[in-house]
């Protein structure tokens, strides 16, 4: 199950940095602010791929929970919600969702490793925890900021 859970992640994180760094002929050689837009559109498209898996995530366990007869699942349903809203909002205006992704990762991750210490649990599972989020909030600011232009 664990090295399962690395394949798919490794394989995520593998198709993000695919969309990051793919270059389109077109959009780059006349240069300027075509190139930039099409950079722009390819972060925010990379952080909805992230924000998308965390969906996924969270109504996997739902589902299986539930339909293995367990009403508790309903549980996992919340932050799925939450998730899918801000899917939604970094669709439309990706610097509002970056900061709001970025502003409730960074302490919750700082909770968290509070957390993990008291407890003497190992440090890098934090990573699983807290990097999507912020990697997400970091590339949303990043495509915000570059979607419609320098200001």
């Amino acid at each position: 199950m664990g090295i399962a859970l690395a394949v798919a992640c490794l394989s995520a994180v593998l198709v993000v940095l695919g969309v990051l760094f793919r270059r389109n002929r077109r959009s780059h050689v006349s240069g300027g602010e075509g190139g930039r837009a099409a950079d722009a559109r390819r972060t925010k498209i990379a952080a909805l791929v992230l924000l998308g898996l965390g969906v996924a995530f969270y109504l996997m366990f739902a589902v299986g929970e539930m339909a293995g007869g367990d009403i508790t699942g309903i549980q996992h349903l919340l932050p799925a919600a939450v998730l899918g809203a801000l899917l939604w909002l970094g669709w439309k205006r990706p610097r509002t969702a970056g900061i709001v992704l970025l502003a409730l990762s960074v302490p919750l991750g700082a909770a968290y490793i509070a957390v993990l210490v008291v407890r003497d649990l190992p440090l890098p599972w934090v990573l699983w925890i807290v990097l999507p989020p912020v990697l997400t909030g970091w590339l949303l600011l990043h495509a915000g900021r570059h979607e419609r232009g320098p200001r």
